[in-house]
């Protein structure tokens, strides 16, 4: 580690900071400085850690273990909103409370990946305000952020729905639903069991925060990583 008389400073995070970004400890943070896989300077007697060797960690979040099923990546959900999955064997919900207490949600964000299929589709203008009260759905999304809990408002965000597959069948067909990569509805689909842990007409929140970190948009993503990292 080099020392630097001068720096921009928006260029760097502290280590406490580079933490909470990764999702791990401190110490852990500089076992990575240690090993060399963080650049870090010191800087007016401060250890400062380069922000773009931070993120590009983050976004690789994939090296944090393989992907969950989406029967316990939901459940992990649930558990984190303080709901309880139905059907869940009391050694499998004390494991994954224990797996809670000991890594953040931002950080296996990727593990996540196989919570749904996601399908990106374009609606008539007309038909979405309908397509959102069906009694059948479930919102997500920048779009039901607010209602989640989240302190993110944007009412004019794509709709974003979970679904079982039956629904997502019947909403194509009834409205006419068409593939497109600028789509403005994305449904989610999930099983069966999975839908009817889903008993709100809007997701838990963690479930909405990890749809965002998927948002192309960074204030989403910023209230993504500032609810998922919370412990």
């Amino acid at each position: 580690m080099r020392k630097v008389r001068g720096c921009a400073f928006a260029d760097w995070l502290s280590p406490v900071e580079a933490s909470r970004r990764l999702g791990v400890s401190p110490r852990r943070v500089y076992a990575l400085i240690e090993d060399g896989r963080l650049r870090a300077e010191r800087v007016g007697g401060r250890i400062l850690v380069h922000r773009d060797g931070v993120e590009a960690r983050a976004a690789g979040a994939t090296a944090n273990g393989r992907p969950f099923s989406a029967r316990r990546g939901w459940a992990l959900l649930l558990l984190a909103a303080g709901l309880e999955p139905a059907g869940l064997p009391p050694d499998v919900r004390s494991k994954l409370r224990r797996h809670l207490r000991e890594r953040d949600l931002w950080a296996q964000r990727a593990r996540f990946a196989t919570r749904s299929e996601r399908h990106v589709l374009r609606a008539h203008s007309s038909d979405v305000a309908r397509i959102a009260v069906d009694p059948e759905v479930v919102r997500s999304g920048a779009g039901a952020a607010a209602d989640a809990g989240l302190p993110l408002v944007a009412p004019g965000a794509p709709l974003e729905l979970y679904v079982d597959a039956v629904t997502a069948d019947r909403l194509a067909a009834t409205f006419r639903l068409t593939p497109s990569p600028r789509g403005n509805l994305t449904l989610r689909v999930v099983s069966d069991e999975v839908r009817a842990w889903l008993t709100g007409p809007v997701a838990p929140w963690p479930a909405v925060a990890l749809d965002l970190a998927e948002d192309g948009d960074p204030r989403s993503r910023d209230v993504a990583h500032a609810a998922l990292a919370r412990r």
